[in-house]
């Protein structure tokens, strides 16, 4: 019998075994009855041969929160691992994911939402209907394991899951999202903002890349106490703080006694060729894929056995309240921004409004007063109109004289024409005469007269 902190798991990833299936769940909604292939996850089992008794503060002791390195490596994934294979187990894909929900995490955490939508979009059914595609033709869907232990929602052409569909639409497509729902334990003590920002996880989550709750469980490929430390039940500490010892649950324990099967060698070989499991030496043999955690690099403290796993740790360091704080500084960081970015656009607007309303009374300002405008008019008005005076007179008296010399002329002229002449010499000088004085009279003018 090994101590219960001297055991360790890590998720492998999920394949499709059409030739061991699992009891009830399976088969096609619509009646097609039995012919779904089981949906599988493969995880492993480990034991500590170093472990000294020293509980969880042997691997996450005082110095391990400091940059120090614990007494024992929780680095089971490694290749260079001292922790020692106990065996390879698959469980209904459903199952591991639900089982690692319900004792992990606090109802109001991200993971345990995300967790919770994604288990209600890809449902607990192998295979089932949902409708046509745009030829026409009937599409099933069902989990699809992808690389390196990922998975997504797939669309099958046939009723057990195994054909992908060549259609362009994808499970988004057939609108099977839900609504929250935490749990038959959510007592309704959340405040609506918390209830808003936990809906927007669910939304997020539900969609068929399922890339939330992949990254959720990314961390369960590395090296994982089996112990749950704090404890939880759907949500809520078992116990005060689910830290007592009578209060934790094993997980692997967890996992076993809920529908999980050994997987040998032939179960192995089935995962490593379909390609989505991740790296595992099992009886001298390698199968998987390489992978993040694969090779020594990924260890924290150095590579091998001399560090651990960063990517495990972060699960296992606190309680919830230290993801809630975390989750309420950056809330607090971005409502600080907000206000000095509504302030400084505040403090803009009005410095622009005072400059363009000083602007415009500037505009309209006299440089003189009312009384230094009514001086300065006064003189150049009489000025002007002395000069208009004076303009008339000058025309005035210009008519007259124009006047006088052609009465002048004309009595000249009659007194000629009545002289008698001697002499027809005479008389022509006298013609001569009056037509030099015709010519050289002024033409009528219309400036004279004006």
């Amino acid at each position: 019998e090994y101590d219960e902190w001297a055991q360790g798991y890590r998720m492998l990833g999920g394949f499709i075994d059409c030739d061991h299936q699992k009891d009830g769940g399976s088969g096609d909604k619509n009646g097609g009855g039995g012919g779904a292939c089981s949906r599988w996850m493969m995880w492993a089992a480990y034991i500590n041969p170093n472990y000294q008794g020293g509980g969880r503060s042997e691997y996450f002791s005082n110095n391990y929160y400091y940059g120090g390195a614990p007494a024992s490596s929780l680095d089971c994934h490694s290749p260079n691992t001292e922790w020692q294979l106990l065996g390879v187990y698959r469980q209904e894909f459903y199952q591991f994911i639900e089982q690692i929900s319900k004792h992990l995490w606090a109802i109001d955490d991200f993971e345990y939402v995300v967790a919770l939508a994604g288990l209600a979009y890809m449902t607990d059914d192998d295979c089932y209907g949902v409708g046509y595609d745009n030829n026409g033709n009937y599409l099933y869907a069902g989990v699809k394991p992808t690389y390196q232990g990922k998975f997504e929602m797939g669309l099958y052409n046939d009723n057990s899951c195994i054909s992908l569909s060549e259609s362009d639409a994808t499970f988004d497509d057939f609108g099977l999202t839900s609504d929250l729902d935490l749990g038959s334990k959510d007592d309704g003590s959340l405040s609506d903002d918390a209830l808003n920002t936990l809906y927007g996880y669910w939304q997020n989550t539900q969609e068929y890349t399922l890339e939330l709750l992949n990254e959720v469980y990314e961390e369960f490929k590395y090296c994982t106490l089996c112990m749950d430390y704090p404890t939880y039940q759907d949500g809520y500490f078992i116990g005060d703080y689910g830290t007592d010892d009578d209060d934790l649950i094993n997980q692997c324990w967890k996992f076993h006694s809920h529908d999980s099967f050994t997987c040998e060698a032939e179960c192995l070989a089935l995962g490593d060729a379909q390609g989505t499991i991740v790296k595992i030496d099992y009886m001298g043999r390698s199968y998987g894929q390489s992978w993040d955690g694969s090779s020594g690099s990924s260890s924290s403290s150095g590579s091998g056995s001399s560090g651990s796993s960063s990517h495990s740790g972060s699960g296992y360091k606190s309680s919830s309240a230290e993801s809630t704080f975390s989750r309420f500084k950056a809330n607090a960081f971005l409502t600080l921004n907000g206000v000095l970015f509504i302030a400084t656009f505040l403090a803009f607007s009005v410095a622009r409004g005072t400059r363009d309303t000083v602007s415009s009374e500037d505009k309209k300002r006299s440089l003189l007063s009312k009384e230094e405008r009514r001086a300065a008019r006064s003189p150049k008005s009489s000025k002007s109109s002395a000069s208009r005076k004076s303009s008339k007179s000058g025309k005035s008296k210009k008519s007259a004289k124009s006047v006088t010399s052609k009465a002048s002329k004309s009595s000249r002229a009659r007194s000629t024409s009545k002289t008698p002449t001697s002499s027809g010499r005479s008389k022509s000088g006298a013609r001569s005469s009056s037509a030099n004085r015709s010519s050289s009279r002024p033409r009528k003018s219309s400036g004279t007269y004006a």
